[in-house]
C-alpha cells in the first residue's frame, strides 16, 4: 500500500517537473531517428489524428491527446501532455489558430524541436473566414491562382474546419505522407500506398456529398448555425450559411444584445427557415433566436471532432445528412 501511494505521489511530482520545464522553455532531446523502429507520432486532435492514421497506419506509434468528442477550442492541457509530447518525433497540429493558445505553448515548449512540429493547416490552401462565393479547384488537385492568392496573405483568420471538403483533407494527407517520408524513408513506398488508397476514398466521398445535397431544394439551402464552422461545405457544395450566432473561432464567446438582434434581422431578411446546433459547444444563445424568429433548431451536428471509433468518412456523412434530412421539407 506505501509503495503504492509513493508511486502515485512520483507520478504526480513527474508531470509538475514535466510542466514546470515546458514553461520555462527546457526541451527534451530528439531522438537519433537512424535507432528508432518506430517512429512515436502524435495528433492534437481525434480529426487530424484519423488522417494520420489512414496515412502512417501500423508504421507509427500514434497518440491522440484530446480525447472523442471533446471541444477543441476549448481543451484544456493535460500534464501528462507534455511529457507525450517530450516524446514524440513528430507532432500534427491543425494550427491556423485552432488548438488554444496553451496547447500550442505547450507544443512549442515540450517538443524535441520545431522540426517535430508539422501544422497542417497551412497545408490544405485554406480559405478565409466569411469567404464568398464557390470553391473552383478541381477534384484532381488545386489551381495555381489558388496557390497564388493563398502565398500572398499574410497570416490571418483562417477558416481551419477543412474537414468539410475531403479535397483538403487529401491535401492534409499528402503533407502528413511526406512529412512521414522524411522522417522515416525506409516506409516511403508504404505511406505513399497509404496515401492513395485514402486519397482515391476521398473522391468518392466528394460524389457522396454531392448526391446528398443535391436533394435539397435550393430555397431551403439557407441555414445558420452556432458558430463559423461550415465554410468550407459552404464553399465545396453549394449550401448557404447566412449567418452564425457566434461569428468567431472561439465556440465559446458571449455575443451583445445588439449582435444576438443583427443575427435575428439576417435571419428574417433571408427567410431562413433552419438553425443547426452544434453538440460540441451548443449556444444558450439559440434559445432566444427560435423563441424570436419561429426557426426550426436541429441539434446533434458535429462539427469539430470525431466521436468514438468514428471515421472521417462516417462523421462527413452523419453532417451532410443530418443538414439535408432537415431542409428538404420546410414550410
Amino acid at each position: 500500500m506505501i509503495k503504492n501511494k509513493r508511486s502515485k505521489v512520483f507520478v504526480i511530482v513527474l508531470s509538475i517537473v514535466l510542466v514546470a520545464c515546458s514553461s520555462t522553455g527546457v526541451q527534451a532531446e530528439c531522438r537519433d531517428l537512424e535507432e528508432v523502429d518506430v517512429l512515436n507520432v502524435v495528433a492534437t486532435t481525434p480529426m487530424i489524428g484519423e488522417f494520420v492514421n489512414q496515412v502512417g497506419g501500423n508504421n507509427i506509434n500514434l497518440t491522440v491527446l484530446m480525447p472523442p468528442e471533446a471541444d477543441p477550442h476549448t481543451y484544456d492541457p493535460a500534464p501528462q501532455d507534455a511529457e507525450t509530447i517530450a516524446n514524440a518525433d513528430l507532432i500534427f497540429y491543425t494550427g491556423l489558430k485552432y488548438e488554444p493558445a496553451p496547447l500550442i505553448k505547450l507544443l512549442e515548449n515540450s517538443s524535441c524541436g520545431v522540426e517535430a512540429l508539422a501544422e497542417v493547416g497551412d497545408a490544405v490552401y485554406p480559405i478565409e473566414f466569411k469567404e464568398s462565393g464557390h470553391d473552383e479547384h478541381g477534384d484532381d488537385g488545386h489551381d495555381d491562382e489558388e496557390e497564388d492568392a493563398h502565398a500572398g496573405h499574410d497570416h490571418g483568420e483562417y477558416d481551419p474546419h477543412f474537414w468539410f471538403d475531403p479535397n483538403r483533407v487529401s491535401y492534409a494527407a499528402s503533407f502528413i505522407e511526406g512529412k512521414l517520408v522524411s522522417f522515416d524513408p525506409e516506409n516511403k513506398e508504404s505511406y505513399e500506398a497509404s496515401y492513395n488508397e485514402f486519397a482515391s476514398e476521398l473522391k468518392g466521398l466528394v460524389n457522396q456529398v454531392i448526391e446528398i445535397i443535391g436533394t435539397i431544394p435550393s430555397q431551403n439551402r439557407k441555414i445558420i448555425t452556432t458558430h463559423e464552422s461550415l465554410g468550407y461545405l459552404e464553399a465545396k457544395f453549394g449550401l448557404e450559411v447566412i449567418s452564425t450566432i457566434i461569428p468567431s473561432l472561439n465556440s465559446a464567446n458571449e455575443i451583445s444584445p445588439q449582435d444576438l438582434g443583427e443575427v435575428i434581422e439576417v435571419i428574417e431578411d433571408n427567410k431562413v427557415k433552419v438553425i443547426f446546433i452544434e453538440s460540441e459547444a451548443p449556444s444558450v444563445y439559440a434559445e432566444t433566436i427560435v423563441s424570436e424568429t419561429g426557426i426550426k433548431a436541429v441539434k446533434g451536428l458535429w462539427v469539430e471532432t470525431l466521436k468514438q471509433d468514428q471515421t472521417y468518412a462516417d462523421f462527413l456523412i452523419e453532417a451532410v445528412t443530418l443538414i439535408a434530412e432537415n431542409t428538404q421539407e420546410l414550410d
